[in-house]
């Protein structure tokens, strides 16, 4: 029997690649968590990462996308600073 705790130790990783997911992306990403879209209850959960191409992204909002591409530009100035290579690693 899996608890909320254990669930939330897990580290989820959702890959969305090509503009035939799009709408997934857009909904996973931009819109509440919906019954719908069971993707969209990861947005609660404290370890997910969600990996996407170029395409997956066309139907994003602009401000989305530039968001997420500056977070990612700020952690590889962050790892090329501090010369560490696995800052996502953490322990709980």
């Amino acid at each position: 029997m899996t608890t909320c705790r254990s669930f939330f130790s897990f580290k989820v990783l959702i890959l969305i690649s090509g503009t035939s997911k799009a709408y997934a992306l857009h909904m996973a990403i931009e819109e509440g968590i919906n019954h719908m879209w069971t993707v969209s209850a990861f947005q609660n959960h404290p370890r997910f990462l969600c990996v996407c191409d170029e395409d997956a992204t066309m139907e994003l909002k602009v401000k989305t996308v530039r968001y997420f591409k500056g977070l990612m530009s700020v952690h590889s100035q962050l790892i090329a600073d501090n010369g560490h290579p696995s800052l996502l690693h953490t322990e709980n």
